[in-house]
């Protein structure tokens, strides 16, 4: 099994590209799709899953979905951010808020 790593800020994530580009192909892999896909199924509510208890139900439901986030949120980290070409105030100079 292989040492924990240190989260770095996400900032930092971005502006290192070979990891970006890294975890872009695993995540592509057809085995890690495989995975994933297996995961969700297997972890998923169904019909014999629930309870009689709303509660109960509720935090499993909740529960399943930052599963799912999870792994959407490591997508995230395989997208370059554009960089910020203008601030917010040149962009928008040209609307008249005196009207």
């Amino acid at each position: 099994m292989s040492k924990a790593k240190v989260p770095v800020d996400i900032e930092k994530w971005f502006t290192n590209q070979a990891a970006v580009e890294e975890l872009h192909n695993i995540l592509k892999s057809d085995v890690f799709q495989q995975a994933v896909a297996t995961l969700k199924e297997a972890s998923g509510p169904s019909y014999t899953s629930l309870s009689q208890s709303t509660d109960q139900n509720n935090l499993r439901y909740a529960w399943y979905a930052g599963y799912r986030d999870a792994f959407a949120d490591l997508e995230k980290l395989t997208k370059f951010r554009s960089p910020k070409s203008q601030n917010l105030s040149e962009e928008w100079s040209h609307i008249d808020l005196q009207n």
